[in-house]
């Protein structure tokens, strides 16, 4: 207790340095929030965030693999005059827009023919209705436009798009401008309808989505976060008061991180600020509750604040250090993403632990909180956690049988962690009523995916640049990838070549006609240079757990190929391939952190209460609401993703934080002179009652993202809910049973002495 001692002379003997401290904090942040355009600011910064190495490509990219944009063209009769001339002239208007720097449609892809003339796929608008109807024979057998640009069924036309960065001046004009040109121009047109998908539109509406949603939920949960307060507190200054605190603490840290650069990680941006307000709002509470006892009991604002930070301080402490050291095991990641999101959250928690402890007792202290302990004798929690004692009476009964059953429970819930695999889709950062995720939707239905993945054929100098063992390891690669269901369309330089008339299927003979390929096409799937070819295909968003098996059976075949194709190495790349490695890493590194965690919180535990019992008896009251909420994703189908991860090392801090409180609590019984039992009766009333409060505040805010149009919203939701309801089980019922049941070898003595007494 010495700690708690020495925080509360400091607090409330020298509250005028403390609000010196709470001033230059406050000045800091600002300066931290303001001097740097943060994310959410920074059109230019979101921007930057999609591959610009791949984005701005100055030549035209016939693999579609580095487009920016997708315009999707949904059409009754494509082969049709009257379409034809609205589309060129769609495409015309586009062009003239400053920011396009290319448009790739079917009519402008060159013709592979033995006289490298070039022609345009549709007849010119006095050709005869026959002419443009033939033109559909000649899509179907051009291997770009066939399932590339034109659908199988020819009802949707697909228009890649890339970017000139310089001309573009908001996010609008890659979304809502360039909508709103390709409608105009056909409008007259009532059978063709127009929207748009792809990479940029998907991260713009992502972000779109995003600060909606934050924006509406934050005001929709603190709102009823407050009302709820108000009617348990039955006081608006402490609810005020309690509230403050934590919002404080979280400007404080979006300040002093945004000046570490850490906010441009969207995993900080979204997660730390939900963190540090659940952390602080729990910490605040027990505070707060502190502070209006002893003042009902008569005592006055500034002793009441010193018993409270002498009392509560500790437990606050150590809740913040423990939530701390968790997320600084994060650090230990391979990944910077998720190294960064650690180190920003770990700062965080100490930050909202020092605006929690001087700004409530600090506000108590002064003419603010003067009457404060108004209404704390109509507190329903209160009241009814004095009520409960035959649910304890329950519990030191049938200490045996709850804990062995919680042991069982716990257990068993785990063993459906096991079923849990890494996924991510990127459906699941848009609205569904979106049109850039129907568009989405709709080009997996028709194209077999937006996304592309590459195998990567590469020879050495044994192998010569035409030779027609290049075409034939290119065939054998074709084969693997046929055989996945879902690998769709395989493009590669066998089918451009296959094009070409009367030139039959001898890799000898089609090798010859490569020099008649238009160079653009050429330079997508073969490099003599480089020495290697691409076979591309295309991946629907179906989430990486699905493909994660593909691409590691494509892998393992392309490297069996190597040993017949002497001189070749074969190797599978693509942004899905490279994301599916990185989510999976991000998951792993996330899982061994938070077991890390798991394991260094024990330690401390251990360490600060000075007993490896009392250590021990903490683990499965904690692991409880993890297997829990672990065992609800399993049940309910829910992908383990990063942000599910997250929210598993958020609710580790959640059900320790209840945990110290509780245990803290029921050792200042013990020194008092009670017994086990008695100690355990009065900290169910006094920190169940905080931990009841906290927890119907918590899972009502929490509750109201359920609601929410993004799928990652609504998990993350589901898992704060289902973790903060199991907790309070774990801490209310487990805990004092195990505490009960295991008491130390003194407690135990005086147990058999009472009963032989008896």
């Amino acid at each position: 207790m010495r700690f708690a001692d020495f925080l509360a002379r400091l607090i409330t003997g020298h509250r005028g340095w403390i609000v010196v401290f709470l001033l230059a904090m406050t000045a800091l942040s600002a300066y931290g929030f303001f001097s740097r355009r943060t994310p959410a600011m920074d059109t230019e910064n979101n921007r930057s965030q999609v591959d610009n190495s791949q984005l701005r490509s100055e030549d035209t990219d016939y693999g579609f693999s580095a487009v920016d944009c997708l315009i999707v063209v949904e059409i009754d009769d494509l082969y049709s005059r009257d379409t034809v001339v609205s589309l060129r002239r769609m495409v015309d208007r586009l062009e003239q827009l400053p920011y396009i720097a290319t448009v790739i449609w079917a009519d402008r892809v060159p013709m592979l023919n033995m006289f490298g003339l070039a022609e345009p796929l549709f007849p010119p608008p006095d050709a005869s209705a026959g002419r443009f109807r033939a033109a559909r024979q000649r899509a179907e057998a051009h291997p770009l436009v066939h399932g590339q640009l034109i659908s199988a069924d020819a009802s949707t036309l697909l228009m890649p798009v890339t970017f000139d960065w310089v001309h573009v001046k908001d996010d609008e004009d890659c979304t809502v401008e360039l909508l709103r040109v390709a409608r105009e121009a056909v409008a007259d047109q009532a059978d063709i309808r127009v929207r748009i998908t792809g990479r940029v539109p998907l991260y713009v509406g992502y972000q779109q989505a995003l600060d909606h949603n934050q924006m509406k939920y934050f005001a929709i949960s603190f709102g009823l976060i407050v009302v709820l307060a108000m009617i348990l507190f039955r006081g608006i200054k402490a609810v005020l008061i309690v509230t403050a605190a934590p919002i404080l603490g979280v400007c404080w840290t979006l300040g002093i991180v945004n000046l570490m650069d850490a906010l441009s990680n969207p995993l900080t941006a979204v997660v730390l600020p939900v963190l540090l307000s659940m952390v602080g709002l729990t910490d605040g509470i027990h505070i707060m509750v502190h502070i209006r006892r002893r003042r009902a009991e008569g005592m006055e604002p500034l002793p009441a604040a010193r018993s409270a930070i002498e009392e509560v301080g500790l437990a606050c402490a150590l809740t913040s250090l423990t939530t701390a050291v968790g997320f600084a095991s994060l650090m230990l990641a391979s990944n910077n993403f998720v190294s960064e999101f650690g180190q920003s959250c770990a700062i965080g928690v100490g930050i909202t632990f020092m605006a929690v402890v001087t700004v409530i007792p600090l506000l108590c202290s002064t003419w603010i909180g003067k009457n404060i302990h108004l209404g704390q004798e109509l507190d329903l929690i209160g009241r009814g956690m004095r009520h409960a004692g035959g649910f304890m009476d329950f519990v030191l009964r049938w200490s045996r049988p709850v804990t062995i059953g919680g042991i069982l429970v716990t257990l068993l819930f785990a063993s459906t962690l096991f079923t849990l695999r890494p996924d991510e889709l990127t459906s699941d950062g848009q609205p569904e009523d979106s049109e850039v995720y129907q568009a989405l939707a709709h080009c997996d239905r028709t194209f077999g995916g937006i996304g592309f993945a590459q195998a990567i054929i590469k020879w050495d100098d044994s192998v010569d640049s035409q030779s027609p063992q290049i075409l034939e390891a290119i065939a054998d690669v074709e084969q693997i990838i046929a055989d996945e269901s879902l690998l769709n369309y395989p493009l590669s330089l066998h089918d451009l070549l296959g094009a070409f008339p009367q030139q039959g299927d001898d890799p000898a003979r089609q090798m010859t006609f490569i020099s008649l390929l238009p160079p653009p096409i050429r330079n997508a799937f073969y490099s003599k240079v480089k020495q290697e070819s691409v076979v591309t295909m295309r991946i629907q968003d179906l989430g990486i757990a699905k493909y994660q098996p593909v691409f590691q059976r494509v892998t393992e075949q392309l490297s069996r190929l190597e040993n017949s194709h002497p001189g070749f190495t074969f190797n599978l790349a693509g942004e899905p391939v490279r994301r599916s490695k990185v989510i999976y890493q991000i998951v792993i590194d996330l899982v061994r952190s938070l077991g890390t965690a798991a394991v260094i919180i024990f330690i401390v535990l251990t360490l600060v209460y000075r007993s490896l019992r009392l250590g021990l008896l903490t683990i499965i009251p904690n692991m409880f609401p993890l297997m829990f909420t672990g065992a609800v994703l399993a049940v309910t189908g829910q992908p383990l993703n990063v942000a599910a991860v997250c929210s598993f090392t958020v609710c580790l801090g959640i059900a320790v934080d209840d945990t110290i409180h509780f245990l803290t609590r029921y050792q200042v019984e013990r020194r008092n002179g009670h017994g086990v039992e008695e100690s355990l009766r009065r900290s169910f009333t006094t920190v169940g009652t905080v931990l009841v409060t906290t927890t119907l505040i918590l899972v009502a805010g929490f509750s109201t993202v359920l609601f929410s149009d993004l799928a990652g919203h609504r998990a993350f939701a589901l898992m704060a809910v289902c973790t903060i309801a199991s907790a309070l089980v774990g801490d209310l019922l487990l805990l004092p049973a195990m505490l009960n049941w295991f008491r130390g070898k003194e407690d135990e003595g005086r147990r058999q002495d009472l009963d032989v007494t008896d």
